[in-house]
């Protein structure tokens, strides 16, 4: 079974996509900090525990992984923010 590792995860549709194409893998952590998309997560991915701030992760002693995911920061493009942009 391939293991996914998850970084900004968001509400982890990047996680899904992953696992449509791996039908053997599996999603074991996610790093995402804010607290709406951890509670679509949690409904999600029960039991995958959510690292929250990946700046205080110690990654020595995470589960190992195959597969790494890391979602893109999109808060200021998408509709769910302010959609000023990637500039200032």
């Amino acid at each position: 079974m391939l293991r996914i590792g998850s970084l900004f995860s968001g509400y982890g549709g990047l996680d899904l996509a992953v696992l449509n194409i791996f039908e053997d893998a599996q999603v074991v952590w996610h790093c995402e900090w804010e607290d709406a998309p951890s509670r679509i997560l949690e409904k999600h991915f029960p039991n995958v525990p959510n690292f929250k701030d990946v700046t205080k992760v110690d990654f020595t002693q995470v589960p190992a992984i195959d597969i790494l995911t890391g979602g893109f920061p999109c808060q200021d493009l998408s509709l769910a923010g302010k959609r000023a942009g990637l500039t200032e």
